[in-house]
C-alpha cells in the first residue's frame, strides 16, 4: 500500500527534460528528499529536547554528550535545514530564468510560499539549542522586525516575554514542530498534485512525453539517496555548533542574526527603514507571474529574450543579497565597523 501510495506520487507521462539537470539541475527532487530527511531527523531530536527555557540547553548538551549518535543527527539536522534554504532559493531562480514562473504560475505562488516557510522554519528553530549563538541570533532578527509596520505587534505574537522566555521558547517550538510543517505538508502536496497533473516540471508547446513512470521514480530515488549521501558527509565535516549557555546580560560584539537572515541586517544598519523596501520587494516578487504571463514562452529555455527584464531584475536582485551577506558575515566587526576579511 505504501509502495502504491509512494508511486501515485509520480505522473505516468512526463516531460522527458524532467530528467536533464542542464534544465532542472534535480533541485525539485532534492528539496522533497531534504525536506523528508530534516523531518526525519527532527522527530529523532523531539526524543530528548525539552522545550523550557531552564532545560533547553541542558537537554541538547545531554543529547551530544550521552546519546549515541546525537550530535550527528543534530548535525544532520542542522545541515539539511541550510541546505534547503540554498536549494529551494536556486529552484525559485530556475524558474525565473527558464520561463517557466510564467507559465506555471499557481506552482511558482504555492513555491514562493513555501519558501517563506521554509525561512521561517530554520528561524524557529535557531532559537532551541538556547546557546549564546541562537539566542542573540533570534534576539537581533526581532529586534530586525520591529522595523516594519506593526512590527511591534508581529514580535509581540511571536516573544509574548523575551527571547528565551519560557513562552516565547514554547511558542517558537509549537510553530517550529507543528504549525509551520503541517502548513508545509499541505502545501507541498498541493505543489506535487500540480506537477503530476501538468506531466514534469517544464512548459512546452509540444514536449516530448515518455510513459514510464518506474523509471522516474528509480531516478528520482537514486538522486535522493545521493542528496542524503552528501547531507551525511557535509554533517560530518561541519558539526553543529554549541556555545556557552544562553547569558541575556552578556551580548557578543557584534550580535549578527541568522546567516540568511545577515543581508538584512546589513540593510538595516545603513537606514532602518530600507527594512520596508526589501519587504515590499519580498511581496512583489510573489505576483512575478501576473507580470510575466503577456510573455509567450514556446519552450523553456535558460535566460529567454521575451521576459529578460524580469530575470536581469532577479539576477541583480540576487547578487546584491549574496554580497550584502558576505559583506555582514566575513567584514563586519565589533559595533559593526568593516574590518579587513579574515576567516
Amino acid at each position: 500500500m505504501i509502495s502504491r501510495f509512494f508511486t501515485h506520487l509520480f505522473p505516468v507521462t512526463f516531460n522527458r527534460d524532467t530528467l536533464s539537470f542542464r534544465k532542472t539541475g534535480y533541485l525539485g527532487i532534492i528539496s522533497a528528499a531534504l525536506f523528508i530527511l530534516l523531518m526525519l531527523t527532527g522527530v529523532l531530536l523531539m526524543f530528548y529536547y525539552s522545550p523550557e527555557a531552564s532545560a533547553a540547553y541542558g537537554s541538547v548538551l545531554f543529547l551530544e554528550e550521552k546519546i549515541s549518535g546525537g550530535e550527528f543527527i543534530r548535525s544532520l539536522h542542522r545541515m539539511c535545514s541550510h541546505m534547503l534554504l540554498v536549494v529551494m532559493a536556486l529552484h525559485l531562480l530556475r524558474t525565473v530564468f527558464c520561463g517557466v514562473y510564467a507559465a506555471r504560475a499557481s506552482n511558482w505562488k504555492l513555491g514562493y510560499i513555501l519558501f517563506g516557510l521554509i525561512v521561517f522554519e530554520a528561524y524557529t528553530g535557531y532559537l532551541m539549542p538556547m546557546d549564546q549563538l541562537s539566542f542573540w541570533a533570534t534576539r537581533t532578527g526581532m529586534e530586525l522586525m520591529n522595523t516594519l509596520p506593526e512590527g511591534a505587534l508581529l514580535k509581540t505574537l511571536l516573544m509574548p516575554d523575551d527571547v528565551g522566555g519560557r513562552l516565547t521558547l514554547l511558542r517558537f517550538y509549537a510553530l517550529h514542530i507543528v504549525f509551520i510543517p503541517v502548513l508545509t505538508l499541505i502545501l507541498l502536496s498541493a505543489h506535487l498534485y500540480n506537477i503530476r497533473r501538468d506531466g514534469g516540471l517544464l512548459p512546452m508547446a509540444e514536449p516530448e512525453k515518455v510513459k514510464d513512470r518506474d523509471r522516474l521514480v528509480r531516478f528520482s530515488l537514486l538522486i535522493s539517496a545521493v542528496t542524503v549521501a552528501a547531507a551525511v558527509v557535509l554533517s560530518l565535516i561541519f558539526k553543529s555548533p554549541l556555545e556557552l549557555p544562553a547569558d541575556p546580560a552578556s551580548p557578543p560584539n557584534p550580535a549578527k542574526s541568522a546567516w540568511f537572515l545577515l543581508w538584512i541586517q546589513e540593510v538595516v544598519s545603513w537606514r532602518a527603514s530600507l527594512f520596508n523596501a526589501a519587504a515590499v520587494l519580498f511581496v512583489l516578487c510573489y505576483f512575478l507571474p501576473d507580470y510575466g504571463r503577456r510573455f509567450v514562452y514556446e519552450r523553456a529555455v535558460w535566460f529567454p529574450n521575451e521576459g529578460r527584464r524580469v530575470w536581469i531584475f532577479m539576477l541583480a536582485l540576487t547578487v546584491l543579497i549574496v554580497v550584502l551577506t558576505v559583506i555582514a558575515m566575513f567584514f563586519r566587526g565589533a559595533n559593526w565597523e568593516l574590518v579587513p576579511f579574515c576567516f
